[in-house]
Formats: structure tokens, sequence, C-alpha cells
């Protein structure tokens, strides 16, 4: 249980990295 909201939780943190990071680059053009 502990290791499933683990991994959920890092999947949402990794997925919300790449969307800012898409913005960040998409502001810089």
């Amino acid at each position: 249980m502990d290791t499933d909201l683990k991994m959920s939780l890092f999947t949402t943190v990794c997925a919300l990295a790449v969307i800012i990071a898409f913005s960040f680059t998409a502001a810089l053009n």
C-alpha cells in the first residue's frame, strides 16, 4: 500500500515536472 502510494506520487511529480519544463521551453521561444 505504501509503495503503491509512493509510485503514484512519483508519477504525478514526474508528469508535473515534464509539463513545467515544456511550458518553460515554450515561454522562452
